[in-house]
């Protein structure tokens, strides 16, 4: 693939690239800027004609099948100009206020023209808006379910016709729970209020993620590689996910840590894992400097925000998550677990209990790999983030694109090819729903993840090489 190493080697965290005499002056970087961004405002804005037209999702929350093709070409599109700008960015290596401003600008456009419009692939926000009007009339979202929650005279009507789990109690944590109720009692069942409270955690991560590229010595112009993101933006503005309220605990922890401020660092990383739960997986990361005060902090913040809950819902303040993790129906987009999972049913009749079962074993082993890691740099903090994030996606039988989201922002900060490259092919997976046959499915999961385990391979081998 020796045109994907070209393309995506010129993201490398290298000294090459640190340092670049030869690449363009910041006035052309300043031209390619306006013109790469003039591209992408005009593709968002074909977006935006395609989905005030008709309809995105179906019943239950399915998206129409002739926009699946349609949103696949616009978003490789925008993730060509994507990787144009953040090679010319990486070449130009500067700090011009004023280029970063252009940059931060375009971003801000992309993301507002996606707002208005109807959530895009994902029908998550309705859920969302359901949580809060549940917790309105006073029961506890993880005791109840849309579909016993609903009155016949509304089993019609949108909001519960988009619900993609109606047989469920939700699956989201307290905080962001609390957050779903704000919106409600602030702006009514607004799907565009909604989504605008994602909106507003993306863009506090994106000035938290200038401060990181700052406390690192890195030019600020990096930024775009968040900014300008294709799938930060579709899953943020274009679908409102809750993730995007998660990155700005993430970044703060981190720079907290950097700072040295431990207890700081466990209360941020506490409130990243009550929006979303995987975060409490970064833990181990955060254990190289007084590991007994981060975890002090992190475990004392969760149980205060769990125990008002947990006493209306007891041990069922969990909600859907442990059916989640055990359903063969949420089975979406493995990589080495889909191998093992085909394997699996030649041996066993639940083939998925057993490899959910070998995934958690692997990542568990994963994490206490990192406990044992040396090392109290910040450098050192952010190797045991990648070492996480690996596990992570390796090893979970669920990977749907904006499960991804979390990881944009440290590849402003390191842009290791392989994660690059899978921050943009993931959304291969939307095209599942068009594939309903196994050969094709394949051929799908082949494009998405060889290339990046492959690049992942060969960035792990110059790593060991390295360090001989």
């Amino acid at each position: 693939m020796p045109w994907l190493r070209t393309m995506l080697g010129h993201l490398g965290w290298t000294e090459r690239l640190a340092g670049a005499a030869d690449g363009p002056r910041p006035r052309h970087f300043e031209v390619a800027i306006w013109v790469l961004g003039g591209l992408s405002s005009l593709v968002y804005a074909s977006m935006l004609v395609r989905l005030g037209v008709r309809p995105i999702l179906l019943r239950w929350g399915f998206p129409l099948q002739d926009f699946i093709p349609f949103f696949l070409g616009h978003f490789a599109l925008l993730f060509a100009l994507l990787l144009v700008a953040a090679r010319c960015a990486f070449m130009s290596d500067t700090d011009d206020p004023r280029v970063v401003a252009l940059i931060v600008g375009f971003g801000v456009c992309f993301r507002l023209m996606l707002l208005p419009t109807p959530p895009v692939l994902s029908s998550d926000v309705f859920r969302y808006i359901w949580d809060a009007r549940v917790q309105t009339a006073g029961e506890s979202p993880y005791l109840s379910t849309p579909a016993s929650f609903v009155s016949a005279s509304e089993i019609q009507a949108p909001l519960y016709q988009q619900q993609n789990r109606p047989f469920a109690p939700t699956i989201y944590p307290p905080l962001a729970e609390v957050a779903f109720r704000s919106v409600r009692a602030v702006c009514g069942e607004s799907v565009v209020a909604m989504k605008a409270l994602m909106v507003a955690g993306d863009l506090c991560a994106l000035v938290l993620l200038l401060r990181l590229l700052a406390a690192f010595e890195l030019p600020r112009s990096r930024i775009i590689l968040y900014a300008w993101h294709p799938l930060m933006i579709v899953e943020t503005a274009g679908s409102g996910h809750v993730d995007a309220l998660m990155l700005p605990c993430i970044l703060t922890a981190v720079l907290l840590w950097v700072r040295g401020r431990t207890a700081g660092a466990g209360t941020a990383l506490a409130a990243a894992t009550l929006l979303k739960i995987f975060p409490m997986t970064l833990v181990p990361a955060f254990f190289d400097r007084c590991r007994w005060r981060v975890l002090l902090w992190y475990g004392g913040a969760v149980a205060l925000v769990y125990l008002p809950f947990a006493l209306q819902a007891g041990f069922a303040v969990l909600g859907y998550l442990p059916q989640f993790l055990r359903d063969p129906g949420e089975v979406f987009n493995p990589s080495v677990m889909g191998v093992l999972l085909y394997l699996m049913q030649f041996f066993t009749g639940a083939p998925t209990q057993w490899v959910s079962w070998i995934g958690r074993a692997a990542l568990i082993a994963v994490l206490l790999t990192v406990l044992r890691r040396p090392g109290r740099r910040p450098q050192d903090l952010l190797a045991s983030i990648w070492v996480i994030a690996g596990a992570l996606t390796l090893f979970t039988l669920t990977l749907h694109p904006w499960y991804l989201l979390w990881l944009l922002p440290f590849l402003a900060v390191q842009p290791k090819p392989a994660w690059v490259y899978l921050s943009g092919a993931v959304v291969l997976s939307y095209a599942f729903y068009l594939a309903p046959t196994l050969p094709i499915r394949l051929g799908i999961a082949l494009g998405e993840y060889v290339p990046f385990v492959l690049l992942l391979a060969r960035e792990n081998a110059r790593a060991s090489d390295a360090r001989l």
